[in-house]
Formats: structure tokens, sequence, C-alpha cells
């Protein structure tokens, strides 16, 4: 550019300085407005570059925008499913038989005379307890991430339902203390689970262990790894018509670039 530009000064100053001296005028006109027309296109192809220099800025950045988003999406998929599976995994296989001495009440009278109820676990009831809590906040945080993510994609709202299931077994888990939300999530009744543990530990591995809840949630968690890489949606499919418009301005910048040329071009020819 700066060669055609200095070759172009140096022309219009060799043929002010020629038609001072001429007279003419005809030709020194046309002269002035090839230099104008030139002018005129080197002005719209600057615009046209401005104008490509800032589509390709603004595409770049939405693209790092969806790589950005998209990889804190599978961080937080990984991270989610991760914990479920490792909780469903000792669910499924846990010994829920911690014996009938696990959960003891005592009745003591207080210095007011009141009679007050006192509940201990045992250790392996506790650990039991614990167990299970853990395992249904990570099926809860599990709910909660598909729910949240459910507008990325048709397949994420799938998953979402798919892991809100729990509701049409409600009876079954509400019988040993898992109270069942209309979306799936579950809170726990902690004294009725105790209960539930002490009293018909094998009832709790059926309705919990590996033919049940935690079975379950096995089955979802393979059907979600499996469906991976397909959750995120492309950056084509979420940003196609931004990239469109690129192309489209892209293409005009380029037919601008061709004008400019061509004309440096002609004046190289008649010169």
């Amino acid at each position: 550019m700066s060669t055609i530009n200095s070759m172009l000064s140096g022309a219009q100053s060799l043929f002010n300085s020629y038609y001072s001296n001429s007279n003419n005028s005809k030709s020194q006109d046309s002269i002035s407005k090839l230099w104008n027309a030139y002018g005129s296109y080197e002005s719209n192809a600057n615009s046209a570059l401005s104008g490509l220099s800032m589509i390709s800025s603004n595409v770049s950045s939405l693209v790092k925008s969806y790589d950005d988003t998209k990889n804190t999406f599978y961080d937080e998929f990984d991270e989610t499913i991760s914990a479920l599976k490792k909780s469903a995994e000792n669910i499924k296989g846990y010994n829920f038989n911690v014996g009938e001495d696990a959960l003891k009440t005592s009745e003591n009278v207080n210095e007011d005379g009141e009679k007050v109820t006192t509940t201990t676990k045992s250790a392996a009831l506790t650990d039991a307890l614990k167990a299970v809590e853990e395992f249904a906040s990570n099926y809860n945080d599990t709910i909660d991430f598909f729910k949240n993510n459910s507008d990325v994609s048709k397949r994420v709202s799938r998953m979402a339902q798919t892991f809100a299931d729990t509701t049409y077994r409600r009876a079954n888990y509400q019988s040993i203390g898992l109270q069942i939300d209309s979306d799936g999530k579950m809170k726990i009744d902690e004294d009725k689970l105790a209960k539930a543990i002490t009293e018909d530990p094998d009832k709790v591995s059926s309705i919990l262990g590996k033919d049940g809840l935690a079975g379950k949630a096995e089955d979802h968690i393979s059907l979600a790894s499996s469906q991976r890489d397909r959750l995120f949606p492309s950056a084509q499919t979420l940003i196609g018509k931004d990239l469109t418009s690129a192309a489209i301005y892209t293409g005009t910048s380029y037919r601008n670039m061709s004008n400019y040329a061509n004309v440096g071009n002609l004046i190289n020819m008649m010169f």
C-alpha cells in the first residue's frame, strides 16, 4: 500500500507540474477525476478493512466465550457425575445390618419434673445415615445441574427428566424416610430412616441398593456419560447466524479491496 501511495503521490505531482504549463484542461480534468476516484476507493477500502478487523475481533471474542462456557459446563458435569457415581457405588453395596441395638431410646426426668426422651445412635448407624445423606445430596445436585442447564440443549433437558424419575416410586422411598419433592429431589427424615435401618435393614437395602435407587442412579449415570460429548451444542449451532453475518461482511470487504486494487492497476497502466 505504501509503495502504491508513494508512486501515486509522485505521479500526481508530476501531472500537476505538467498541466500547470499546459493548456490541455480537458485532460487535466480527466486526471483529476481519476485521482478523486482513487481517493474514494481508498477510503471505502480502508473502511471495509476496519469493519473486517472489527468483525474478526468480535467473532473471536464470541468463539472464546463459547469455549469458556462449554468448558465450564463439562467441568461441572464431570464433577457432578463423578460425585454421584462414587456415592451410588457406596450405597449399592452398603451393609445396612447395623444391629437392633444401634438405636437406643431412654427417658429421664429433668429438674422441672418433665420427661425427656434421649436417642443415641451407634457409630455404625451414624455412618449408614451419613452414607445415605451423601448419596441423596449428590443425587439432588445432579438433578439441579441438569435442570439449571436444561435450556442448553434438548439432550440436557431430557437428562433432567431422567434423573427426576424418583417421583414415580415416591411411596417406596418415603416408607424408609426419604421425602420426594415434585422435582424428584430428596429430603431425609433422619429419625424415620434410622428406625427403618435398625428394624428392617433388608428393606432399606432393597429400596436403596443395587436393585433400588442406587442401581437406578448408575443406569442414569451410564446414559449421561454415553451422551456426554453431545450434550453441549456446537459453536455453529449456537452462533451460526453471527458467523454467517461475518462471512457476508467479509465478502463485501474483499470486493471493496478488489475495487481498490483495480483503480491502482488502472493508473499503473495509464502511466
